[in-house]
């Protein structure tokens, strides 16, 4: 009777310490957890979100995905893809420039000033995060706003003048260039007057006109930028004005 009453005294103690270990388990536990920045981003995608931290409502980029005029707010991204990723604070991949590393998150709330996203886009390297180059068509002359590519692009379809026969385009100073790609067979001429004509001395050297052979691109010398107001393709550069 003893070694009976001996053996449920132990069960008994066994136990009463099994379920003070579960009770103490479920005392640690955080009734609600606070969410991971992010954690809701899934793989693949840029995320892009209306509040900092990667709170809000989320937009999800797939790769390769762009946005030149994007209306939606963003205030936090999550880059969870293989290609960087390239914000604007203008449209048309014009303004500053932020660049997301992939597998990194980025942040446009600080002491609560917000830095604006106008457009973006995502690309292999982060070389071409400072360019728009990429927009213009194949056999099409394409002048853009900004440096390298980059700001408003006007796609120029050439017709010949009929007062002047010059096969090109003018333009008034709303669409005047600040860099170039001649995607075409053809040289380009560039003249500071509508009309094909104008000169300009650098030294003592007077020049009538700017040119960008057929297939480059070029960023204009910054005493030069915005000021063109007319181009003519032609076969070869003596053709020039």
């Amino acid at each position: 009777m003893t070694t009976i009453r001996t053996t449920g005294i132990r069960r008994g103690s066994l136990i009463t310490a099994v379920l003070a270990l579960i009770c103490s388990a479920f005392l640690i536990l955080p009734a609600n957890a606070d969410p991971v920045p992010f954690e809701d981003c899934g793989q693949g995608v840029l995320c892009l979100y209306d509040g900092s931290g990667g709170t809000g409502t989320r937009l999800d980029v797939a790769e390769g995905g762009k946005d030149e005029q994007y209306t939606g707010t963003a205030l936090s991204v999550q880059n969870n893809t293989r290609m960087w990723a390239c914000v604007y604070g203008k449209g048309r991949y014009g303004g500053s420039l932020q660049t997301v590393k992939p597998g990194n998150d980025d942040e446009y709330v600080t002491g609560g000033t917000r830095w604006i996203v106008a457009s973006y886009k995502l690309v292999p390297t982060r070389a071409l995060c400072f360019t728009g180059y990429e927009r213009c068509e194949n056999g099409k002359v394409c002048t853009f706003a900004e440096r390298n590519g980059r700001g408003a692009m006007t796609v120029h379809v050439p017709a010949v003048d009929p007062a002047t026969q010059n096969l090109g385009n003018s333009y008034g100073a709303e669409t005047a260039p600040e860099s170039v790609w001649n995607r075409t067979g053809r040289h380009l001429c560039f003249y500071l007057e509508p009309d094909y004509t104008g000169t300009w001395t650098e030294g003592t050297q007077a020049y009538g006109a700017y040119v960008v052979l057929r297939g480059d691109s070029i960023t204009l010398p910054s005493s030069l930028a915005r000021a063109f107001r007319s181009h003519e393709l032609v076969n070869g550069t003596s053709e020039c004005q």
